[in-house]
């Protein structure tokens, strides 16, 4: 019976970290190549800002309804379903435009599934070892982001991109293999949670709000970097391949911070030296790229920055949504708003500077204010950071 158990959980434990590496990969590695589907499809490389855009709106259009659907399936058997819209949806985006827009969109639905779902299967299934867990599975979200990041461009210039995504997609084919006996164990309903009476809602929180517009600014940093840093890079006069190389290093660079930030925050009283260290970096960061230039070395130190600095201010949210709250249930009420309006806002991000690039035929007025959206999110950071705890 030993055995048995400890084969369930080393499948559990194998589905988790495959499950992180398919949080973020099946759409962060297209902007490598986002030039030749652009030309593939014969539309404006500015409107595939697009690719990234959707599944953060669908990360905060959907993740309040996932608990409601998520009562009758099961946390596990859901998970099963969302990796078989993951997988029609990562297949279906190679056929045409209006193809690859609606694969996006089952690519962002069912990662919305996974996004909310695996903390909560961490904590209902392997409660004792919830930090080494969600340590693993930031790794894997991170490495497999770099990895695809980097390999989707050779691939591409091997075949054709259509050929690189649909190889590159074969990952969440075996992570639904992996995840099929889990499927099968469907975990113990859920111990109740006793919380005191709140009097008011988390959204009449001013400093709920502030933290929910830390997120939208730093994840729109996030996103507008990880959507157009290889198309800076390539309009800078590097090559395909460099470019490519550059968005790996984005997502590798992310990882010290990814690790780093929770133990750090968790230990310190007052974290107004992470907000504005984070923010510096990302700040530097953009600024470095208003400089047109293709030298590898630079790109290298500058998309250091802004790995370091938008992990470490992602990672630093995550962690304070339980750092800021007293019980269960005001953090998941404050990780819901924050998490849903937010990326509602951050989805902004990447279309509108591509915009601003169309229309001036440059990339420094973008630059300019994604430079601007870090002050102004900064500000909110540390109002947020000004109470230890949210009272509601």
């Amino acid at each position: 019976m030993q055995q048995l158990q400890s084969r369930q959980k080393a499948l559990l434990i194998s589905g988790i970290i495959l499950l992180g590496a398919c949080m973020r990969a099946p759409f962060t590695a297209l902007p490598s190549v986002i030039t030749e589907i652009a030309t593939s499809f014969h539309v404006p490389v500015t409107n595939l800002g697009i690719l990234t855009t959707i599944p953060l709106l669908c990360f905060g259009l959907f993740s309040s309804v996932v608990p409601i659907i998520c009562r009758r399936l099961g946390n596990n058997f859901a998970i099963l379903w969302a990796l078989i819209v993951l997988t029609i949806g990562a297949y279906l985006r190679i056929f045409s435009y209006s193809s690859l827009l609606f694969g996006t969109f089952l690519v962002g639905l069912a990662i919305t599934f996974i996004n909310v779902l695996l903390p909560a299967i961490i904590t209902e299934q392997l409660p004792r070892q919830v930090g080494l867990m969600t340590s693993l599975y930031g790794v894997s979200l991170d490495m497999f982001s770099a990895i695809f990041a980097y390999i989707i461009t050779p691939l591409t210039l091997l075949w054709n991109w259509q050929i690189a995504v649909m190889l590159i997609s074969a990952l969440v084919i075996l992570t639904l293999i992996v995840w099929l006996p889990n499927a099968k164990s469907i975990p113990s309903t859920p111990r109740s949670i006793t919380t005191k009476h709140h009097h008011r809602s988390i959204w009449q929180s001013w400093q709920a709000w502030c933290l929910l517009f830390y997120m939208a600014g730093s994840s729109m940093s996030f996103y507008i970097t990880v959507t157009w840093l290889p198309t800076i890079a390539r309009d800078y006069g590097m090559s395909s391949n460099a470019a490519g190389i550059i968005a790996g290093f984005l997502q590798l660079f992310s990882m010290p911070a990814a690790f780093v930030i929770p133990l750090w925050a968790s230990r310190l009283a007052h974290r107004q030296s992470l907000i504005i260290g984070s923010s510096l970096l990302t700040a530097i960061g953009f600024l470095g790229l208003l400089i047109h230039t293709a030298n590898f070395a630079y790109f290298t130190v500058i998309t250091l920055c802004l790995g370091l600095g938008t992990a470490a201010s992602y990672s630093l949210i995550m962690t304070l949504f339980g750092l800021k709250t007293t019980d269960a249930n005001t953090t998941r009420d404050l990780s819901g708003m924050v998490q849903s309006l937010g990326y509602i806002i951050a989805a902004l991000g990447p279309v509108t500077t591509g915009w601003l690039k169309a229309a001036t035929n440059n990339w420094s007025f973008s630059l300019v204010i994604s430079f601007l959206v870090v002050v102004i999110c900064t500000v909110f950071g540390l109002l947020a950071e000004k109470e230890a705890v949210i009272e509601i």
